[in-house]
């Protein structure tokens, strides 16, 4: 009995030898299995916080860059405007001295146009007065001679034109003043010649030729005084 006993104890812990290599080796197994696992968590996590770091680090590199991107747009933009600003007011003094340009050359055209019509009022009153003589002394009457083309002159130019075949107009056209003053510094208007007759001495007024002396009679010979006559 005590044999089977100890027969029995032997094989129970023969039994349990045997069965706890198995155990313990589970328990390694799941142990570095947990380790393993911890192992690789925590590189998934440096893993991740390294990539996070990179991308925070990629964001802010981007939003440095965009900023410089934008501080240096913003910088153009100004320069564009200031670019424009200081064209625009060139171009408004540009406009400005070409307006005054402008206008100083409009007066002095205007002041030579109007001297211009001085001097051409000056020659046509002159040549009107030249024209005004000229028929006076032909006999036709054009009024006061003042350099004033006026309706009498008119008259006087359209009986002129009418009596030498001259399209009557009443107006000094070149055809008119060429044969008006070619003519009128040479005739005489009827009315102002005067006609002077010198009056024949009387017979019986006449004194007498002394004869010469050298033929009639003696030098000495005094010539005989004239005879008077009686006035009734």
């Amino acid at each position: 009995m005590h044999k089977i006993t100890t027969i029995a104890i032997a094989a129970a812990l023969g039994l349990a030898w045997t069965a706890f290599p198995v155990g313990a080796q589970d328990t390694l197994k799941n142990k570095a299995e947990r380790t393993g696992d911890k192992i690789e968590n925590k590189a998934e996590r440096a893993g991740d916080k390294i990539e996070n770091k990179a991308e925070r680090t990629k964001d802010k590199l981007e939003n440095k860059a965009d900023k410089a991107e934008n501080k240096a747009e913003r910088a153009k933009d100004k320069a564009e405007v200031k670019t424009d600003r200081t064209k625009d007011k060139a171009e408004v003094k540009g406009e400005k001295m070409g307006d005054k340009l402008d206008r100083a050359v409009d007066k002095t055209k205007a002041k030579a146009r109007e001297m211009k019509d001085k001097v051409s009022n000056k020659v046509d009153r002159g040549d009107t007065k030249n024209a005004q003589q000229a028929l006076q002394a032909k006999g036709y009457n054009p009024g006061p001679i003042d350099g004033i083309h006026g309706p009498r002159t008119s008259a006087a130019l359209r009986d002129y034109q009418k009596a030498e075949g001259l399209k009557v107009s009443g107006e000094m056209d070149a055809d008119t003043r060429a044969k008006l003053m070619a003519s009128g510094s040479t005739t005489t208007s009827p009315s102002a010649s005067t006609t002077t007759t010198t009056p024949s001495a009387s017979p019986s007024t006449t004194p007498a030729t002394p004869a010469n002396p050298s033929s009639v009679g003696a030098p000495s010979q005094a010539p005989a005084p004239p005879a008077k006559v009686e006035k009734k």
